[in-house]
């Protein structure tokens, strides 16, 4: 005997990726509205170390690490003061580009 089975899939309204579970597919609503105000974290090529502890702890994008102290990245299991100060090199490179970029275009 043939069952006929339906199945829901759920899409991110921005991005248009399926996901099984409505749960995941809202997820990444919240992830890509970030992305739409500010840059992906990726942008500033951490290391792996850096880049993974950092997403792990909901640190998605530029503005995220902005908002974040210091002491909140220290206490963060496995993100010392070597990656703290990579961090702090990365970011000061990333807006000497961006007030550069800026400066051309006015």
């Amino acid at each position: 005997m043939v069952r006929e089975i339906l199945t829901s899939v759920f899409a991110c309204s921005l991005c248009q990726t399926r996901y099984d579970q409505k749960e995941d597919a809202e997820k990444c609503e919240l992830l890509c509205a970030k992305l739409l105000k500010s840059p992906e974290l990726s942008i500033l090529d951490l290391t792996s170390r850096a880049y993974n502890i950092l997403k792990n702890a909901g640190i998605d994008t530029i503005d995220d690490v902005r908002k974040t102290s210091d002491d909140y990245l220290l206490n963060l299991k496995g993100f010392g003061p070597a990656c703290l100060e990579d961090l702090h090199h990365k970011m000061t490179l990333f807006e000497e580009e961006n007030a550069v970029q800026n400066k051309s275009k006015e």
